[in-house]
């Protein structure tokens, strides 16, 4: 009688789990995947999972740190120029950048504060290998050059061959080397003033949403919480927004066409092409470094309103990116469109992150130089 083949666990089993729970968190979120849709989609048993992880959180955790220790393996030693290492590194995982910014909330915060630790010091690192002797400037050309390679990880685009990797390194490369305007003037503050609250509760409901979301993410706010925060008891809640849904689809479309107006009022003061794309993103980083918690909403909070809300915010956002994808290829003719697309998206990416990290938006001409690296991202 011939015995039963012994069946053995695959030896890269947990390399495989990893790679399908971070692609499904990119796509579908955090919050809509279970264990047991990542156990289907590795091919096992829940009960195999568990082997291996003991829940969400673990293995959220899990992939951030292995993708983070080989961005620091290879700022370590470098195999080659480092910038065109972590180019390729960027396309290989892209899920890291988005992970990191939208779900970072579910982590514990002592986790959440090391990996950030991590992340300074690789920053640090590519910072000075920058020739500016102010570190604050080597600083800002860092996290700036970082949020180029990070861009793929917030968009599905795709270009032949070694064309995306290619075009990514030369726009960080541009971010870490252009001429930068003189930090002079003064940009902000040690904190942005807090204003005067709305006579209306709708709209102090929708500014105290529009904060909360964007500080702490969808899933971690209550409508109790909006509430206490716009100082209007709980029941007077539901006369403006029966769902805390509503208050998010309010603040994204309320953020969508500040977009619109922002584009609106560049294309109508350019005399050509270039003029409106160094307005745009003159006028782009303003609205960021004025309203980062609806920035923060716009990137990363999308994914939590039903689909059909979902796919329109997209058609909105998309139709935006193409107008600049317009101009930057009237204005660079020689440049395809599936290549502009990537260059816009890497701008947007730039400005998004310098805009919305305090320490440098307060900085003296923090806002033109954030507005000519993204410039020289486009022009890379």
């Amino acid at each position: 009688m011939t015995a039963a083949p012994v069946r053995r666990r695959p030896r890269d089993r947990r390399r495989r789990i990893l790679a399908a729970a971070a692609a499904l968190f990119w796509s579908e979120g955090y919050h809509r995947v279970g264990m047991a849709d990542v156990a289907t989609a590795v091919g096992i048993a829940p009960s195999a999972l568990y082997r291996h992880v003991r829940g969400k959180q673990e293995l959220l955790l899990a992939i951030l740190d292995k993708h983070l220790a080989r961005i620091e393996a290879l700022v370590a030693e470098p195999d080659g120029d480092l910038v065109d290492g972590l180019a390729a590194l960027a396309l290989e995982r892209r899920e890291f950048g988005l992970l990191w910014e939208r779900e970072a909330g579910h982590l514990p915060a002592e986790e959440s504060r090391a990996i950030r630790h991590r992340l300074r010091a690789v920053a640090a690192v590519v910072g000075a290998g920058c020739a500016d002797a102010d570190p604050a400037t080597a600083e800002l050309r860092a996290w700036g050059a970082l949020s180029v390679l990070d861009s793929p990880s917030h968009h599905r685009w795709e270009l032949a061959g070694d064309r995306f990797g290619d075009l990514l390194a030369g726009a960080a490369r541009a971010v870490l080397t252009v001429p930068l305007p003189p930090a002079t003037g003064a940009d902000g503050t040690d904190g942005r003033p807090r204003g005067l609250a709305p006579a209306s509760r709708r709209e102090a409901l929708l500014a105290a949403a529009t904060r909360l979301f964007g500080e702490q993410g969808y899933s971690a706010v209550g409508l109790g919480d909006i509430g206490a925060a716009a100082g209007i008891a709980g029941p007077s809640v539901y006369r403006h927004f029966a769902t805390k849904t509503d208050l998010l689809l309010a603040a994204l479309h309320r953020g969508n066409e500040a977009l619109w107006l922002g584009l609106h009022h560049a294309l109508a003061r350019a005399g050509d092409a270039d003029d409106a794309l160094t307005r745009l993103a003159a006028d782009y980083t303003a609205f960021v470094a004025a309203n980062p918690e609806i920035v923060s909403v716009l990137v990363s909070q999308t994914i939590h309103v039903p689909a059909p809300d979902r796919e329109e915010l997209r058609r909105s956002q998309r139709a935006y990116l193409a107008e600049w994808v317009a101009l930057l290829t009237a204005s660079r003719p020689e440049l395809p469109a599936a290549e502009a697309r990537v260059l816009v998206h890497a701008a947007l990416a730039l400005i998004n992150s310098l805009g919305r990290v305090h320490h440098l938006t307060v900085r003296p001409g923090a806002r033109e130089r954030t507005a000519a690296l993204a410039a020289a991202v486009l022009g890379s």
